[in-house]
């Protein structure tokens, strides 16, 4: 829902932030269709192709975390909902403490 409106300048603020030196190599940004998980619900979750210390990863941003990243800073998941508070307001603050 919400990771879905990002625009790729914030995907790459997230990407830049959530790396442990803030300086990721992003190789690629697509969203892709998740109907083959879930029949009843299509989405677009952005998935990144990253470099992080010369490896070559993929991460899906969801709503309230990311799949997939091994080389990212500690804390990553709650720096994200932060920078996704910030962008979204209290609608995605509301659906997450509904959610979690």
């Amino acid at each position: 829902m919400f990771s879905e409106k990002l625009t790729e300048a914030q995907i790459r603020e997230i990407m830049n932030v959530i790396s442990d030196d803030g300086a990721v190599k992003i190789i690629s940004i697509r969203t892709y269709d998740t109907s083959f998980e879930d029949s009843l619900a299509i989405s677009n979750i952005p998935e990144v192709k990253a470099e992080f210390q010369e490896t070559v990863e993929t991460y899906q941003l969801y709503d309230y975390h990311i799949r997939g990243f091994n080389r990212a800073g500690a804390g990553s998941d709650y720096i994200y909902r932060k920078m996704m508070l910030e962008w979204f307001g209290d609608e995605y603050a509301i659906r997450y403490l509904m959610e979690n």
